[in-house]
């Protein structure tokens, strides 16, 4: 039973990086078929809204999120395995994290990770 959790893991992941949408299989499907410049650009406009970034940030957190779709385009479009993939996105993920942390202030990345936490227990809960 773990190890089946832990190989759903990716679409969760998945699933958080195009926040936009609202139904699960509609956000992997449409990250799958969407380019990193699309993902990010969708991944700023949701942190625009929901963070309310000033300009700075925009520009600042726009390059993150490309540089960090690209990132994951050939984690997300490889052939490894499930588990492999969510270690790697997760990795990427933690690394983003600690980026946004710098360019946040401190009430905007709380509420970035409560967003996210929240997100993820949503998914987890969809999965029963």
């Amino acid at each position: 039973m773990l190890l089946k959790q832990k190989k759903q893991w990716p679409l969760f992941v998945m699933a958080f990086l195009c926040t936009t949408f609202t139904n699960v299989s509609a956000q992997v499907k449409k990250l799958k078929d969407s380019t990193p410049e699309q993902r990010a650009k969708m991944q700023t406009e949701w942190m625009t809204t929901k963070l309310a970034l000033n300009t700075s940030q925009i520009q600042q957190i726009s390059a993150i999120n490309l540089q960090y779709a690209q990132k994951n385009e050939p984690i997300i479009q490889s052939g490894e395995g499930k588990l492999s993939k969510f270690k790697k996105l997760k990795a990427l993920q933690k690394e983003k994290s600690n980026a946004l942390s710098q360019i946040l202030d401190a009430a905007q990345y709380k509420k970035y990770q409560e967003i996210k936490d929240q997100m993820i227990q949503t998914l987890k809960e969809k999965r029963r």
